[in-house]
């Protein structure tokens, strides 16, 4: 395999791998609300903004090595297109690549999915209760500001 297709192959794998870890983490972070561990939630919390940004990085990087693969083989920087230039061994294995990430990608935003559910359920739950506690210390305030204390 060339080097420039391998470094492109392993930018590919190697930001799949770092998504893998945000869904882990993120899959902890909902188990730990479930546990209603609020120390590890945190923790969860820092962990998934850092790999976040470390995802971010890797896409960033993968695509620099995208466009100067692309610019070297006349070719776009879709992965159907790089696919295009390289011999059938070297696509299988970008394409494999290719497969991998998009389905870490499809995983994270599912889990990413369900943890806005549960916020929004969350949210709506806290908003019921306040809306309840109100209603109950409303009803005790006229309740004891209309008493009769005279004796």
């Amino acid at each position: 395999m060339r080097p420039d297709v391998e470094e492109l192959v392993d930018a590919v794998l190697d930001e799949a791998d770092c998504i893998d870890d945000l869904v882990e983490a993120v899959r902890e972070q909902r188990e730990a609300m479930r546990r209603r561990d609020t120390d590890t939630v945190n923790t969860l919390m820092d962990e998934t903004r850092d790999l976040s940004f470390e995802a971010q990085s890797q896409e960033k990087l993968r695509d620099d090595i995208a466009v100067r693969f692309a610019e070297k083989y006349s070719c776009g920087t879709t992965a159907s297109s790089l696919a295009s230039v390289m011999d059938k061994d070297e696509q299988e294995e970008f394409n494999g690549a290719v497969d991998r990430l998009t389905q870490s990608v499809f995983v994270l935003k599912s889990e990413m999915m369900i943890l806005t559910g549960l916020i929004d359920q969350h949210e709506q739950y806290t908003s019921m209760l306040l809306s309840e506690f109100r209603r109950l210390n409303g009803d005790i305030v006229s309740q004891s500001g209309s008493a009769d204390f005279r004796g």
